[in-house]
């Protein structure tokens, strides 16, 4: 058995035979990689002309060599070839002057409720085989961003398949249920972009990872994954009509008693967001503009939200909030029971502003592996790290 590049086809073939995988070890994520300057491989474990075992890696350069990675590791029918695959893989990355392999399995570690407590025990069986296979179980020097996300937040959809949708909406708390009622209000809409809207998608992934202190995809990346991933994914938006609102709204206000008692508050809250939305059309040059935005991706068993943005100044209407239902609704009516919000920082004491929001459709969360590293010439690694260590000191 040994481990070898394989085509996509082969590589295709393979991974139609497993339950579950990850979109990120596709060889549509691997044209997408490509798409962002990423050397990649599909690699497969091979005896005697049968793949046993897939996995994708992409190569970067570091400094005196190359860094191979593998972002949810690789996928097997017979979960034995799996951790097969890793042992023989050391061999196959000496050839490629790799000095650091890294693979990021996307197995879970131990889940808790959607408050950081756990509900389930720790599963070490998985660490035991990488350690056992050569590997060394987070040495701290693993970016989380690298590969799938260390933390992410899931929701169980499958009491609401394939259309129950009133039950869906009773399952959020009182904070969503109330922002979706406002978006429903106030007409916003949600809708696929076509292919030619995706310099609009990126207006608002540009300014959310500048807002949060990542980097955004390229405009080819988008474009590629639009392509590749085809009807197993959509670039959602949620946009509103702003003059149709602001019409709606005082259609609304005209056709109620302002003496009533019940309708005085009522009044009051209308005309306030009336207002609002006309000082936006005034700031506007278009009447329908997107609040927040979505890649939704759909695999066999689970649909995982995968990147997204919104735009700051238009925060105080619930776009986010009637995207996330909306998706949730497309979802069940695909028939798949699981939707992965995915990523969130997993800290659990309340500062961290994404999994707060996710809060709000009351789900659980999953924690992943985490990485593994190998180094194939431990020595000549700390020797180079060293070098550029003291470079960096004398540039100081």
């Amino acid at each position: 058995m040994i481990v070898k590049e394989i085509s996509r086809k082969d590589y295709d073939e393979f991974l139609e035979k497993i339950k579950s995988y990850s979109f990120l070890q596709t060889s549509a994520m691997n044209e997408v990689l490509i798409s962002n300057n990423r050397k990649t491989k599909l690699l497969g474990l091979v005896d005697n002309g049968e793949v046993l075992a897939v996995g994708l890696a992409f190569i970067r350069k570091i400094y005196g060599g190359n860094r191979i990675d593998l972002m949810v590791g690789a996928s097997a029918v017979d979960e034995n070839y799996e951790y097969i695959f890793y042992d023989k893989l050391r061999d196959y990355v000496k050839e490629l002057d790799c000095l650091k392999l890294v693979i990021k399995l996307d197995k879970d570690y131990i889940i808790y409720d959607q408050e950081g407590n756990p509900i389930e025990q720790k599963d070490r069986s998985f660490i035991e085989k990488m350690e056992k296979a050569g590997y060394n179980s987070n040495d701290k020097s693993i970016f989380v961003n690298d590969g799938s996300a260390d933390y992410q937040f899931a929701k169980d959809l499958s009491e609401f398949l394939p259309d129950k949708e009133k039950d869906l909406l009773k399952s959020f708390n009182s904070n969503a249920r109330r922002k979706i009622k406002k978006a429903k209000d106030l007409d916003i809409n949600v809708r696929p972009l076509r292919r030619d809207e995706i310099e609009d998608f990126k207006v608002l992934t540009l300014e959310t990872s500048k807002r949060q202190g990542f980097g955004d995809k390229s405009l080819a990346y988008y474009q590629t994954f639009y392509d590749e991933f085809k009807d197993n994914s959509e670039f959602l938006v949620s946009e509103i009509d702003l003059t149709h609102s602001i019409e709606k709204l005082e259609k609304i206000v005209g056709g109620m008693d302002p003496e009533a008692k019940n309708n005085k508050q009522r009044i009051k809250s209308l005309q306030k967001e009336i207002d609002m939305l006309k000082e936006f059309r005034e700031d506007s040059d278009e009447d329908v503009i997107p609040l927040a935005n979505m890649i939704l991706i759909y695999l066999k068993d689970q649909a995982i939200y995968f990147l997204g943005g919104s735009l700051t100044k238009y925060q105080k209407l619930p776009g986010a909030f009637k995207l996330q239902y909306e998706a949730m609704k497309r979802i069940c009516r695909k028939n798949i029971p699981l939707y992965n919000f995915y990523g969130i920082d997993g800290v659990f004491d309340g500062s961290d502003g994404v999994l707060r929001f996710k809060q709000n459709f009351n789900g659980y969360i999953i924690r992943k592996a985490g990485g593994f590293t190998y180094y194939p010439n431990p020595g000549k690694y700390k020797i180079l790290e060293f070098i550029k260590k003291i470079k960096r000191k004398f540039k100081k």
